[in-house]
């Protein structure tokens, strides 16, 4: 099973996706969600229920990198026809 942070760090290994919007998200701190990734003393414990919100942020960053995946495919055609 996933945990928190291992969700978090699939989700933000797109370049588009930042704890910020992870944060936004939850309507939490940044500095909040980045305390619930640790181990430790200091960490927080992840926000409740947070397997929902990691989901549909995935499916939403998958959506847009499907479009974009689209865009550049239809761009690179009309470059060949050139």
């Amino acid at each position: 099973m996933m945990d928190f942070k291992e969700a978090t760090d699939v989700l933000t290994s797109a370049p588009t996706m930042t704890l910020a919007k992870v944060a936004e998200a939850f309507g939490k701190d940044t500095h909040t969600i980045m305390r619930a990734r640790m181990e430790g003393p200091n960490a927080r414990t992840p926000p409740r229920d947070w397997q929902p919100v990691v989901a549909r942020l995935a499916r939403e960053q998958a959506a847009a990198l499907v479009e974009y995946a689209q865009q550049l495919t239809k761009l690179s055609r009309e470059l060949d026809r050139e």
